[in-house]
């Protein structure tokens, strides 16, 4: 699936409020490295140091199929000098990159605290059913009116791994309201409108590292 000549994206794993994400081409694959060349940060087009043990999310477009987008994490286990100085990177295995169909987002279960204003109705509290970077499943509470097409505003509250918590603000559009299989639960499903690309990109990490969870767990 990897080979050389594939160009690879590279994002910091533990991102702060700064993300950078980086573009190399593979160079070489041996079994669990994966050798790449000088990444370039895509916005300064210069490149960037790695230091040995740095965390990073990964994904590239499948050459086979252009269908689809792979996405593991790795990290940086050292460098090597063959041809040309090249960059290692731990390959944790087929059975751990995470597929994404192109123009889609990685959708995990999660229930996160979010506050919804739906246009022209008070605003309430509930819980999502699940999270990804293009939209979510909000658990309606029984008092909770809306109709589907109208617009909403999202108030979430996301807890990261230092245990802080990251407040987003998400303009979106209901798209429908259906009854939960096992339950009489009513969903509504939103879809974001006019993300800004630093809040998608928060929302595909945190997304990406909770299905990485649920795959140790064996949940997925």
């Amino acid at each position: 699936m990897l080979k050389a000549g594939v160009t690879i994206m590279l994002e910091p794993f533990d991102a702060t409020d700064k993300k950078e994400e980086y573009r190399c081409k593979v160079v070489d694959v041996e079994q669990g490295k994966i050798f790449i060349g000088d990444p370039v940060n895509i916005e300064t087009n210069r490149s960037v140091f790695m230091l040995d043990g740095m965390q990073l999310a990964v994904n590239f477009i499948d050459p086979a199929s252009s269908s689809a987008i792979y996405m593991f994490r790795t990290e940086v286990i050292g460098r090597v000098k063959k041809n040309i100085p090249m960059l290692m990177l731990h390959d944790p295995g087929i059975t751990e990159y995470i597929r994404v169909q192109r123009r889609e987002y990685v959708r995990v279960q999660t229930a996160i605290d979010i506050a919804v204003q739906i246009e022209g109705q008070p605003s309430f509290a509930a819980v999502t059913e699940d999270l990804s970077a293009g939209g979510t499943a909000v658990i309606m509470p029984d008092n909770a009116k809306a109709e589907e097409g109208v617009s909403a505003c999202l108030y979430a509250v996301i807890p990261t791994k230092n245990g802080e918590n990251h407040y987003l603000e998400l303009a979106a559009s209901l798209v429908r309201i259906y009854s939960h299989d096992k339950s009489d639960r009513r969903i509504a499903s939103f879809e974001f409108r006019d993300i800004g690309h630093t809040e998608q990109k928060f929302l595909m990490r945190y997304c990406f590292e909770q299905q990485l969870q649920l795959r140790k767990k064996g949940l997925e």
